[in-house]
């Protein structure tokens, strides 16, 4: 990794009480937001957006703005007033989702986060996920992961083997991965979307607390949807992928990387 890399790294580091107090506000903001829809997809986890959401990401946005970070092409899940600020000049990419699980924070569920990330179009450089309701968060960056907390534990259905379900965050692996779908369910493992495994939290979280054997998206969310990716790689899981993270595409649910990942722990 570059010296350069590096300062962007130690800076955002430096900034991440910054980002737990960014937490803190949504907390504060939870029982007041209001609610609305920013598309009409018909999908509700991608249309929702909060008056939290456009204030968290305004408070990060502001501290990142004092510093060299600037200097960053941005991702920010949200339009809001600072994200014209930033230059796109030093060829990394940073990313935020001030809230992600916006379904969750709205109705009151354990499991949303602060997402921020930094990546330079070939390979994942820094990620920090803030939990505020279970004050627990996770950085990973060097290739070491640190936690800061108690690591939480989901509320899963009754009667499901975690140990052999592959969480689905979106897309159907069967068909844009059919090769390595019909592998793994030979071996025993079974395909779940988040919603048949929990009602209290999306999909990278039960692979982050070990609670589900793998991860599978398709399209990742570029606000977000490169977490697990990074989490595998670095504790040297089976990532079986086609993602092109060089550049991020317009959807109907915002930006997207193209392709698809999957990770396994093993």
């Amino acid at each position: 990794m570059s010296e350069k890399f590096e300062e962007y790294i130690d800076i955002l580091i430096k900034l991440e009480p910054a980002f737990r107090r960014a937490g803190d506000l949504a907390l504060e903001l939870r029982s007041t937001t209001l609610k609305c829809n920013k598309s009409e997809t018909g999908v509700p986890a991608a249309d929702m957006v909060t008056e939290a959401d456009l204030a968290v990401q305004e408070a990060i946005l502001t501290e990142f703005i004092k510093t060299k970070l600037i200097e960053c092409q941005l991702i920010a899940e949200e339009d809001t007033q600072s994200v014209a600020k930033f230059k796109g000049t030093n060829g990394l990419v940073l990313t935020l989702d001030p809230i992600d699980g916006t379904i969750f924070y709205a109705s009151d569920k354990r499991f949303f986060s602060i997402i921020v990330c930094l990546h330079d179009g070939k390979s994942l450089l820094y990620c920090f996920c803030f939990y505020p309701t279970v004050n627990w968060a996770r950085r990973i960056t060097r290739n070491k992961i640190k936690d800061f907390g108690v690591l939480p534990k989901v509320r899963t259905r009754v009667g499901l083997d975690l140990s052999r379900i592959i969480a689905v965050s979106k897309g159907e692996p069967n068909k844009v991965a059919p090769e390595i779908y019909d592998k793994l369910i030979k071996e025993g493992y079974n395909f779940l979307p988040y919603s048949e495994i929990s009602d209290e939290a999306g999909t990278c979280i039960l692979l982050y607390t070990n609670q589900a054997a793998g991860y599978f998206t398709n399209y990742p969310s570029a606000y977000d949807g490169l977490c697990a990716l990074y989490y595998g790689q670095v504790l040297k899981y089976q990532i079986y992928s086609d993602i092109d993270i060089s550049k991020s595409v317009d959807g109907a649910h915002g930006k997207y990387y193209p392709g698809w990942y999957l990770v396994l722990r093993k």
